[in-house]
């Protein structure tokens, strides 16, 4: 609702007139029309338009009266050039709908030349407002201790609550240098974004996507629902964000070696090379370790070392590899020795810290030629972040002869 044509040139004929007869007042147009609104969300009179006229340049405020005796501020001492103004106000204060009732208008403006100050009071109604709030109920962190680093613990946060009436809500994480980290919805809840019901939040710090998490520090999470009168509530939590960044690891230069060409049945094919961390989070690993020996028709599994989310491991694979696994031979990144060990959940986990490298060796006793291309087959390495990412893929292509 903008001040129409009519308005404005009704406003310029007085400020003429007033010229003219030689009296300037300060404001000689000041209006709030209408004189009911009713915000309730259905489209019509849901704000009040306040509009004046400055005769000359002023300091303006404008302050509001409500029924129950309180003073609210809308305008604060602000400078103004000579001109016509208008502002919107939908009745809503601090994120919630005032009361219905009756409201004044209290327009003040003091000359920039000096001089008494000019005031203008005028006055509106409140009605058939819908004084109810969203809510946003049991809003939990899970855990509150997060570590965004995809080494495969507490990796991820859960973030849950219940909205009670259809709001738009933003979620995100506050630092204590005001910084804001917002946290997506996931799109697979029941309740679509910003309808009634239960909604949940999988964050994971933007790491996934290769981006820095948050820095580490303790953080407030805010989720703040606004429906579409303005009303606005917030509900709060904590997180404490530690260890984060994202892991990175390369087998270095032309390291990887493959070694020899002509294996007999019963003898061994080795590799080496050299895994360095180049990024600047500490890496997670685990065996079985550098040197370890697989019988050909083995695998990690075979050795109790399973599959874990978030460990690197070195590993050989080969041309007509069918046993459904890639990489089946897998070493850890150096040898526990040379690894910083953390004790996480009662259980020892291996990191390869910043800036470190490490040699790993590993042995494949060829036990049964029939798995392989006879025609013989190319062998390579590759270093893998299991569950994530190949790192790197098809290292040191090596054709390799098994014979009798």
């Amino acid at each position: 609702m903008l001040m129409t044509l009519r308005n404005l040139l009704a406003a310029a004929v007085v400020v003429l007139a007033l010229v003219a007869c030689g009296a300037q007042p300060l404001l000689p147009v000041a209006s709030v029309r209408p004189e009911v609104i009713t915000p309730n969300g259905d489209g019509k009179d849901e704000a009040v338009e306040v509009s004046y006229t400055l005769s000359a340049g002023a300091t303006l405020s404008v302050t509001l009266a409500g029924p129950d005796g309180r003073t609210y501020v809308l305008r604060k001492a602000q400078a103004r050039s000579p001109g016509a103004y208008s502002f919107l106000f939908g009745g809503v204060l601090d994120g919630v709908v005032l009361p219905n009732g009756a409201y004044g208008v209290r327009i003040e403006a003091v000359p920039a030349e000096g001089g008494a100050p000019v005031v203008v009071e005028r006055g509106f109604k409140i009605e058939g407002s819908t004084l109810t709030l969203p809510e946003i109920q049991n809003f939990t962190v899970f855990p509150r201790r997060f570590t965004p680093n995809r080494d495969g613990i507490d990796d991820r946060v859960s973030m849950s609550y219940n909205l009670t009436k259809k709001a738009d809500v933003l979620v995100y994480l506050l630092g204590k240098d005001g910084s804001q980290w917002p946290v997506p919805e996931r799109l697979d809840n029941a309740a679509k974004p910003g309808d009634p019901g239960v909604h949940t939040y999988d964050y994971e710090g933007g790491v996934d996507l290769g981006a820095q998490p948050p820095p580490d520090g303790d953080y407030v999470v805010i989720a703040e629902a606004t429906d579409a009168l303005g009303n606005t509530v917030v509900a709060t939590n904590t997180l404490t964000v530690a260890e984060g960044g994202v892991p990175r690891a390369e087998i270095i230069g032309a390291t990887a070696r493959i070694a020899p060409t002509s294996v007999p049945l019963g003898s061994s094919l080795v590799f080496t090379a050299t895994v360095g961390n180049i990024g600047t989070t500490p890496v997670r690993t685990k065996g079985p370790w550098s040197g370890t020996e697989y019988d050909s028709i083995s695998n990690f599994n075979g050795l109790g070392e399973y599959e874990e989310p978030g460990v690197f491991r070195i590993g050989m694979d080969f041309e007509g590899n069918s046993t459904g696994r890639f990489y089946p031979y897998r070493w850890g990144l150096g040898s526990p020795s040379q690894l910083t060990v953390k004790t996480v959940n009662g259980k020892d986990t291996y990191y390869l810290m910043p800036g470190q490298r490490v040699q790993i060796t590993g042995r494949v006793r060829m036990t049964d030629k029939s798995q392989f291309n006879p025609l013989a087959p190319y062998f390579w390495v590759g270093l893998y972040h299991e569950q994530v990412r190949i790192v790197n893929d098809r290292i040191a292509p090596t054709k390799v002869t098994i014979g009798f």
